[in-house]
């Protein structure tokens, strides 16, 4: 429940920095395929997160995964996944 973050006005970030770009890739095709999420792999950004890089949920894809993850939510993370 931790380890992302929503973004203002779009969908949410998967905080996977520590995963190099194939675990990335390998990981948003697994979300894609299995749960129909549409997800895209980016850098994380800045000059000390050079290779690192995160996994990207679309917006459009937030009522499935929300969908998916809402009943293991605890109350105080709905915030995370809820507008």
């Amino acid at each position: 429940m931790q380890d992302g973050s929503k973004q203002k006005g779009q969908g949410i970030l998967i905080a996977t920095n520590s995963f190099s770009i194939e675990e990335c890739k390998l990981l948003a095709n697994i979300l894609k395929y299995k749960y129909g999420l549409i997800t895209s792999v980016v850098k994380s950004g800045g000059r000390s997160h050079l290779n690192q890089y995160q996994i990207s949920i679309w917006k459009k894809s937030m009522p499935i995964l929300i969908n998916i993850v809402e009943p293991y939510f605890i109350p105080e993370m709905f915030y995370k996944i809820k507008d």
